[in-house]
């Protein structure tokens, strides 16, 4: 795989990462607002607090949009590519917490990032 390939790879992996943090985190957020009734209890809880379910929703917004942001950094400022591939991998990593993506868009940040880092040029 040449390194062209790569890094086309490392953006969009990265890029598809990012996009589904952002939407598994905003169904948390549909789910806390309108349907808490189905979230499962949250552990050493007897019930689902809401303040911690948007807290929580309000992180993984945070997280996917760090990592969307450094798969598009990635794209248009390749020059910094390993600070942009440790940015996506630092921040892919917590968004397990909220759900990572489907779990999905944790692996493909992971996935990305480590083609971001091991990049030649």
């Amino acid at each position: 795989m040449n390194q062209s390939e790569k890094s086309n790879k490392a953006f969009i992996l990265s890029l598809t990462a990012g996009i589904l943090i952002i939407i598994n985190t905003t169904l948390l957020g549909i789910v806390t607002t309108w349907f808490p009734e189905i979230m499962p209890t949250l552990p050493g809880s007897s019930g689902n607090d809401t303040t911690i379910l948007y807290q929580l929703t309000t992180i993984g917004l945070i997280l996917g949009v760090i990592v969307l942001l450094g798969a598009l950094m990635l794209h248009f400022k390749p020059a910094k590519k390993k600070v942009w591939g440790i940015i996506i991998v630092i921040f892919s990593i917590p968004s397990v917490i909220t759900g990572g993506g489907l779990i999905i868009g944790f692996i493909l940040g992971i996935i990305g990032g480590a083609f971001a880092l091991s990049r030649k040029t």
